[in-house]
Formats: structure tokens, C-alpha cells, sequence
């Protein structure tokens, strides 16, 4: 059967700031824009100067530099033949990379995590967590100096892990694996962790035995849960692949990822102001400083309109 067709990808927004750690993000857009024949808008904004003698002047050195930046970055990407937009907003980076995102109707957000801030501030900090709080549109995050970059896997019909746990909250990360599944004609792995039994909970006598079968049934669960997941998936014409194993869920996602060589791990994140831990949720957020794979991080709708 074949599979029934979402939203194509048509752009993809890259936000830059001049730093080669910044622009770690650009060989993941180019693999997805050459896969998904989507376009790229490069954004780098330009801080309100403040404390200088001549603002103005200072102004339009900054927005010159920016654009003669973004000029040779996008010739480069048009070389390969991808179509590519440029953008020098004047103003907090945050605000720019959210509203130029929905304003010029980006898919996808890609950025690395951390840029000439330091690793602290883009990663959690004033750049990508106050992405995370603003954006109604999914942002792939790279880690910016992993130690084997990935984005030569988006290339050939990549597979893209989601990992679920049940709940309604982290299915809403479907519909964009679903869509990035589509657009780079890639595959889709399901993964659920299970937690072993805590043995405070049965006699001493019965304690094994009790084990056992808690998490033989605790698996039994997980399996039939994904299996129906994948179920609806196959009525849409798409094959996915289940996974579930014992263990913690960063762990286990982990290992999914290295098994099945996945591409990218697609997530729903809170997407709440705040600490980092409780801005993605712990999960996002342990995965997001280990993973090797890259993370797709989607806020489910009902918080896009808060």
C-alpha cells in the first residue's frame, strides 16, 4: 500500500551567527533541503547597538557584515542548486528566529546548539530555550562539535526514532515524524522503554517470581501498545519498526538509536519557560547532552497557543 501523503516540506529555516559552531547546522539543512527539495532561509540578526558613540553607523557596519555573511553562506548552498533566502532582522535573536519561522511559514527550524555564546547559553539558555518557548514550529537541534557527525544518514531513506511512553503528550511528536518520514522517504522505528518492577513491592518469599512476570507483563503492555501504533501507521501504507526494552528511557532510546541506525529522534517537548530540565523535560533534555543522533523537537499544539 502506498503511503498516504502529508504536508511536504517546503522550507527550512537556519539561524546563524557567524560562528563555525552555528553553522554546524548548515550540512543537516542541506542533506534535508537536497532530500525534501525544500528551500533555506538563512537568518542572522543584529543586536540593537547599545554603548557606542555612533549607533547608526554601528548599526549598518553590523547589518553589512550580516549580509555579506549570509551572501557567501547561500552561495555556497546554491551551488547546489537549493533555493536559498536570506534575512538580517534587527533585534533579539530569539524573537527573529520564531516569528521569521511563521512568518515566512518555515516546517522546520534547524540550529545547532550552541553558537559564539558558549555552549550554556545556546543550548539552554537565551537563544534555543527561548526557541523552544516561542516557536510553533518543530526545531532540529545538532549538537555543534559531536564526535561523528550524522547528517550524511538523511541522504538515503533515513530512519527516524520516536519514542512513546503512553501517553497522548508524547504521540503528538507523530504527525512530524510522519512528515519528515514522507519528505526524505525514510522510514519510521517506535521505542518504548520499560521500567523493571521494584522489588519493595512483594514479599521476600515471592519476590522472583513476582518479577518476573510484572515485567513480563509490563513488556507484553509495551508491545501491544506500539503494535498498535504501528497498526494505524500500516493502514496509512507505512511499515514501522517496534522497539521495547528494559531500562531507563534515555538508556533505552540510546540503544534503539544505535541498533535500528536511526537519522533522528523525533520528541514532544513542554516547551515551558524556565530551567532547562523542566523547559524540555528531563528526557529532551538528557538526550539533547548525549545523543549523538540529532533531536527533533516538537511543542504539541495545544502549547503552541499558550
Amino acid at each position: 500500500m502506498e503511503a498516504l501523503n502529508t504536508e511536504p516540506i517546503r522550507k527550512l529555516l537556519v539561524p546563524l551567527d557567524g560562528s563555525l559552531a552555528a553553522e554546524q547546522a548548515l550540512p543537516y539543512a542541506e542533506a534535508l533541503a537536497r532530500r525534501s527539495g525544500a528551500g533555506v532561509i538563512l537568518l542572522r540578526a543584529v543586536p540593537e547597538p547599545r554603548g557606542v558613540p555612533d549607533p547608526i553607523e554601528a548599526h549598518l557596519r553590523e547589518v553589512h557584515e550580516a549580509n555579506e555573511y549570509l551572501a557567501e553562506v547561500a552561495s555556497r548552498l546554491a551551488a547546489g542548486e537549493i533555493q536559498v533566502e536570506t534575512s538580517v532582522p534587527l533585534g533579539d535573536a530569539v524573537r527573529w528566529i520564531a516569528e521569521e519561522a511563521q512568518l515566512r511559514q518555515a516546517d522546520l527550524i534547524v540550529m545547532a546548539t550552541h553558537g559564539r555564546t558558549g555552549i550554556g547559553r545556546w543550548l539552554y539558555g537565551s537563544v534555543a530555550e527561548g526557541v523552544l518557548t516561542r516557536s510553533t514550529v518543530p526545531i532540529l537541534m545538532v549538537r555543534a562539535w559531536q564526535m561523528q557527525p550524522r547528517w550524511e544518514a538523511l541522504a538515503h531513506a533515513p530512519r527516524i526514532l520516536v519514542p512513546l511512553d503512553g501517553s497522548a503528550f508524547a504521540e503528538e511528536a507523530l504527525p512530524v515524524a510522519r512528515r519528515l518520514a514522507d519528505a526524505l522517504g525514510g522510514e519510521l522505528a517506535l521505542v518504548r522503554a520499560v521500567y523493571p518492577p521494584s522489588a519493595t513491592l512483594a514479599q521476600e518469599w515471592m519476590v522472583a517470581s513476582y518479577l518476573a512476570e510484572e515485567l513480563e507483563t509490563r513488556e507484553q503492555e509495551a508491545e501491544a501498545y506500539l503494535a498498535e501504533i504501528a497498526r494505524r501507521l500500516a493502514s496509512e501504507g507505512r511499515e514501522t519498526e517496534i522497539y521495547v526494552k528494559v531500562g531507563g528511557p534515555v538508556g533505552v532510546i540510546e540503544a534503539v538509536a544505535s541498533e535500528c541506525e536511526a537519522a533522528l529522534v523525533v520528541m514532544a517537548t513542554h516547551g515551558r519557560t524556565g530551567a532547562s530540565r523542566l523547559v524540555l523535560g528531563s528526557v529532551a533534555h538528557a538526550m539533547l547532552l548525549r545523543s549523538q543522533v540529532p533531536i527533533v523537537l516538537t511543542r504539541p499544539q495545544h502549547l503552541r497557543r499558550d
